[in-house]
C-alpha cells in the first residue's frame, strides 16, 4: 500500500493503476467461488470497473458449474460475451438469437441457416461458444442458461438462475 500512496502523491497515475490491478488480482485469487461470484456482482453493481473486469474474468477462469448457475443473469451474460472465446471453424458459423428465444445458426461463407432451435421460452440476452469449439451457451430472460453441443445442436444442460 506504501507504493500505491507513493505514486498517488508524485501523480504516477499509470503506475498507480498497475499496483492497484496487481493488488485486485492478489485478492481475488485467494477468494472461495462463491465469494468470488458475490464480488463480481457487488463490483457490478457499484461500478466498479477494475474490480468488476478482474472478478469476472477469474470467475469464468474457475467458477464450477453450481457457482455460475446462482449468478444473476446480467453478470453471466457478460461473463459469457467477455471471457468465452467464440468459435472458430473451417465452415465460419454466426450464431444469432431472438427475442421470442430462438438461437438461430448461419454458415456466413454462403448465409444459410444451418439450424433454428426453439432454445429458450423468453428473450436471450447472450450466446457464445466455448474455448475449445464444443459448446455453444445461451442466456436468457427465462432464468435458464443452457449448454448445446455445437455439432449436433442437443441441449446438454439446463442451469436455472435467479
Amino acid at each position: 500500500c506504501s507504493t500505491l500512496h507513493a505514486a498517488d502523491y508524485c501523480g504516477a497515475q499509470a503506475c498507480k493503476l498497475w499496483v492497484e490491478n496487481i493488488i485486485i488480482k492478489d485478492h481475488i485469487s485467494n477468494l472461495e467461488p462463491n465469494e468470488l461470484r458475490r464480488l463480481t456482482e457487488n463490483a457490478r453493481a457499484c461500478h466498479a470497473d477494475p474490480l468488476y473486469e478482474a472478478a469476472s474474468e477469474e470467475l469464468a477462469k474457475r467458477a464450477p458449474v453450481d457457482v455460475l448457475a446462482e449468478t444473476g443473469s446480467r453478470v453471466l451474460a457478460e461473463l459469457m460475451d467477455r471471457h468465452v472465446e467464440k468459435r472458430q471453424r473451417r465452415t465460419q458459423e454466426l450464431a444469432f438469437v431472438t427475442v421470442n428465444g430462438k438461437l438461430l445458426i448461419y454458415d456466413s461463407a454462403t448465409g444459410s441457416n444451418l439450424q433454428t432451435l426453439d432454445a429458450h421460452g423468453d428473450c436471450i440476452n447472450c450466446v457464445a461458444y466455448s474455448f475449445d469449439n464444443s459448446t455453444i451457451a445461451t442466456a436468457s430472460d427465462d432464468c435458464t442458461v443452457r449448454l448445446w453441443n455445437a455439432d449436433t445442436y442437443a441441449c446438454l444442460h439446463t442451469l436455472q438462475h435467479d
